[in-house]
This record gives C-alpha cells, structure tokens and sequence, in this order.
C-alpha cells in the first residue's frame, strides 16, 4: 500500500515518475516543440466503438465548456459520443487513440461564442484587450433587439497515431460545432422570442462559421499540416427529452486552409412511445407498443416503458429502453428480468444495439444488452 502511495505522488514530479498502468503500450508522445513525453495506449478497449485513450489522461484546457453552454444532458452526451462516430470515418479507432482536444484554448473558445463586432465596437475591444478574440456569432443588426445566436459551443478531439513502432503523435483533429436549433433572443421590448430556427439557416450560418474556424486554427502551432474534420451538431430545444443531431461535416486534409464539400448527415433520436416517432417509423412504434403492452399484461405491478431510438440513414441502429417497476423480493425480479428478455428478443431487431433497464425505487435492479449481431442478450441481476 505504501508502495502505490508514493508512485501516487511521484506521478507528475519533474523526475517523469510515472504510475504503474500494467500491460499497456508504452510509447513516446511528440509534441508541437519536439519534446517527447512518455504515454501509454490500453491493451483492452470496452468496444469497437470506442477509441483507447492515451495515458495518463490530460484535460483540455475548454474541459466543462460545453457543460454550461448546450441545453440538456442529453445534447452533451451527443455532443461529445456522437463527435467520435462521425471521427471514425476519417480516424479509424484501431489505428488511432483519443486524446482531449490540447491545440485550441479555452479563451479562443470562449470568444468564438460571443457576438461579432466591428467598426468602432471592435477598435475599442481590441484596445481593451490586446488577446481579444472576435465572435463568430453574427450581430443582428435591429435596433433594440438582441443578436439570434447561433453558435453554443465547440469540442475539439484530437486523434494520435503511431509514426513507429514506440512513437504517436497528432494524426487528426475533429472539431464539433454545436448550433442552437431555436432563437432565444429578445425583441425590442424585452420579450423571449423562443422561435425554431429554419434548417436551412442552421446550416449556412454552421458551414460558415466552419469555415473561420478552420481558418483561425490553422495559425495555431502545430495545426498547419494536420487533416481537421469540423462537424455541425443542431442541439435540441431546452425542453427536448431526447438529443439533437449532427447534420453535417467536411474535412481539410493535409496542409489545406479549406475546407471540402460539406456531407449532410441523416441521423436523428426519437422517443418511444411519441406521436412524432409514430409519423416518422410507424413499424417500430407498433413494435414498441405491443412489447409495452405485453410486460404490462404479465405484470401487476408494471408502471410503464419508455425508449430512446437512434436513427441513422432511415434505420435504427440502437435503442436503449427504461421500465421502472414496484417489486417485493428477489424472486419477482428474476422472472421480471427473463419475461422481458424474451420479449426484446421477440420484438427488436437484433441488427440494432440493445440495451434495458429495470429499474425499483431501490435503484437499478436488472440490465439486458445485446450486441449487434448478438443473438442472445446478455443478462444481469442486480445483488
């Protein structure tokens, strides 16, 4: 014990003594000033749809941004997971490891997300403040009223990759661009506008700030040469129960300064049961409702099931159900547990990323998951 106490402090002392990480990777971290930092990449990653994390782990300097600027937990989530789906596509995850964005600071961040200025305005902030960093949402030009904004936040991902066999270095950025999907500013009287924004609008403001943003990193040590993918999330409305979506990205390769066609994405969460997943996948919502109706026909105690579905290109690629429940012993749980294993099994497809749970006033009491592919579901009992 005493023993992993002093590696506990010694872990970022000036002599490089580093913690004990067991069977990993041990590899040499280039930087942006040629120094070399010892790391280390996992021998066990939990999922192919997950990057290993280099050791040990830093924190961006932006780290908890993102917490006080997007709506809900949910859009956070998104934000950050959905940014590694669409990172995959270019930085595939068994060549690369994740890393939390190091290149952008937090006081660039924060003053992309103000409002532009200009003229007079912006002399006198430039005076003020010699770092002064310009928004890159639009003022709104109206007299009294205040400027629609866009832009919420921004995560950046960096992507390592091996140049030998015991050196990594960057190998990808991945930038996110979260954008409101409803305008919260006020008029000329003070009034909350709470108005949705077009598509269309979300769009174009998104591929252009896309665009000043690459343009400004660019200049930024060490990100002159590296492939940059930015992405554009349309975050939910305050009151949304489920996540928003990505809608878009593009990708500067190598040394570019531009940045290439922008690929709209076809990805959207709905919530089960709703009119609005009923209009959209009718089959599914049918599906859901029987297997509701079914657990409540077994079950006195049954309070009800609620899903959250993950649609991309038009089909379902995972969906993760909550049933809370009153029970009165162990025993009650199991059956509960295999009555609604099998009824998953009966009722969803097993091409889709499943997950269940059950839960009690006492907390959660079961959880079934079945893999893509998998076609019989992993089962836990909560002791």
């Amino acid at each position: 014990m005493k023993k992993w106490a002093i590696l506990l402090v010694c872990t970022f002392a000036v002599s490089g003594c580093m913690p004990n990480f067991g069977n990993q990777d041990e590899v040499v971290k280039n930087t942006e000033t040629d120094s070399k930092q010892k790391a280390f990449i996992p021998s066990y990653n939990i999922s192919d749809n997950y990057y290993k994390t280099i050791l040990p782990f830093v924190a961006a300097d932006a780290r908890g941004l993102s917490a006080s600027r997007l709506n809900t937990r949910y859009d956070l989530n998104e934000f950050e997971t959905g940014l590694m789906r669409q990172a995959q596509e270019s930085f595939a995850a068994d060549k690369y490891v994740y890393q939390e964005g190091q290149k952008i600071p937090k006081t660039t961040i924060s003053g992309w997300l103000g409002f532009e200025k200009s003229g007079k305005e912006l002399d006198a902030a430039k005076k003020a403040d010699k770092k002064f960093i310009n928004g890159l949402n639009p003022p709104s030009g109206k007299e009294g009223q205040s400027s629609t904004k866009y832009l919420a936040s921004v995560l950046e991902q960096d992507y390592l990759v091996k140049k030998n066999e015991n050196t990594v270095e960057l190998g990808g950025v991945v930038i996110g661009l979260a954008l409101n999907s409803v305008d919260y500013s006020k008029d000329a009287a003070g009034n909350p506008q709470n108005k949705p924004m077009d598509d269309s609008t979300i769009r174009s403001q998104g591929e252009k700030i896309g665009a000043e943003v690459l343009r400004q990193v660019r200049q930024m040590d060490g990100m002159e040469n590296v492939p940059i993918v930015i992405a554009l999330y349309k975050q939910a409305p305050k009151s949304s129960i489920v996540p928003g979506n990505f809608i878009a990205k593009a990708e500067a390769r190598s040394g570019s300064s531009s940045l290439g066609n922008w690929d709209s994405l076809d990805e959207h969460y709905y919530f089960f049961p709703s009119a609005e997943a009923a209009n959209k996948y009718r089959d599914d919502a049918q599906n859901f409702g029987r297997f509701k109706d079914d657990v409540a026909s077994f079950f006195p105690n049954y309070t009800g099931a609620v899903g959250k579905a993950f649609y991309k290109d038009g089909e379902m690629k995972s969906l993760k159900i909550d049933i809370p429940m009153q029970f009165y012993g162990k025993a009650e749980v199991i059956a509960f547990t295999q009555f609604v294993t099998g009824k998953a099994v009966d009722y969803f497809p097993d091409y889709i990323d499943l997950e269940v749970n059950i839960f009690s006033t006492d907390g959660q009491e079961a959880l079934i998951t079945r893999a893509p592919g998998q076609k019989k579901p992993d089962t836990h009992v909560y002791q």
